[in-house]
């Protein structure tokens, strides 16, 4: 079996995060005998609900056992069946798909973890492997009420293991008043110059957001790394709707991870996406 193979798979578990928000866990060990490919942070994998629709999902968990877990917003037809599945339903899964995140275990490195909404989830998955190679990082989650807050109760143990977590709200109902990006600068702003090429950014959310993130990190010559969603039917490259101008880049192939130096050459990069015919729309 391959990583483009549907296995069909039981949810086991449901996690309540916040409003609208579930995580969905199911197991991905068949048998002893199958390929199984272990999943790294940033991957995403295709999610087939028979009789509506098959979706790119951002991986938010994976254990030593197979348990993979998939964090799920409620905002449109698919997503809204997957948010009312229960535990025992049946769901396909194609993957795991797609780069991932360059893993970094050096103690002089300065590693932050910014994210936005439901692109808090991938960001888990990455503060979940770097907590246990015990590599300290900053997490910055951002949303626009408190009751957007995601995955509060795991951050909470990240702070024991010498990490930070830092909460930002657009109405300033809990944490810091502001935007991430806002939050990240005035931090980068208390860093010694000479310090500035030991920091690392991972981020994933509104591209609004990545794109901002993208500038203050241009500025200051910092690591960049960001995780970029577009509308997908294959997850395999055929249907060219997350294609990326003017390189010709595919989200699902050559992503949906890319650095600076990549970002810095896409135009499309903060600007515009794809509808579901190919036609370029605006990013709001």
């Amino acid at each position: 079996m391959t990583e483009n193979t549907i296995k069909t798979v039981k949810i086991q578990k449901i996690i309540n995060e916040c409003k609208d928000v579930k995580t969905l866990v199911f197991n991905m060990k068949i048998s002893k005998t199958e390929n199984y490919i272990t999943p790294k942070p940033g991957q995403f994998v295709m999610v087939w609900v028979p009789g509506i629709d098959e979706v790119p999902m951002s991986l938010s968990g994976c254990d030593n056992n197979g348990n993979w877990s998939i964090t799920v917003k409620n905002i449109g037809e698919c997503t809204n069946a997957m948010y009312n599945l229960n535990i025992g339903d049946y769901i396909g899964v194609r993957g795991p798909l797609g780069n991932h995140f360059k893993l970094i275990n050096q103690s002089s490195k300065e590693i932050f973890l910014i994210g936005g909404g439901i692109g808090m989830a991938p960001l888990k998955f990455l503060s979940n492997q770097l907590t246990k190679m015990n590599t300290k990082h900053t997490i910055i989650e951002g949303v626009k009420i408190e009751d957007d807050l995601m995955f509060k109760d795991y951050f909470q143990e990240v702070i024991t293991n010498n990490s930070e977590v830092h909460y930002c709200t657009d109405d300033g109902s809990y944490g810091i008043e502001g935007v991430a990006s806002d939050i990240f600068k005035e931090m980068v702003n208390k860093f010694n110059k000479n310090d500035l090429s030991n920091l690392v950014i991972y981020s994933c959310g509104p591209e609004i957001m990545l794109f901002k993130l993208f500038q203050i990190c241009q500025e200051y010559k910092i690591e960049f790394y960001a995780s970029l969603e577009r509308i997908m039917r294959c997850g395999s490259g055929l249907c060219g709707l997350c294609a990326l101008d003017p390189l010709g880049l595919l989200v699902c192939k050559d992503g949906p991870i890319f650095n600076s130096e990549t970002l810095k050459e896409i135009q499309d990069f903060g600007k515009y996406q794809r509808d579901f015919t190919g036609k370029k729309i605006g990013i709001d």
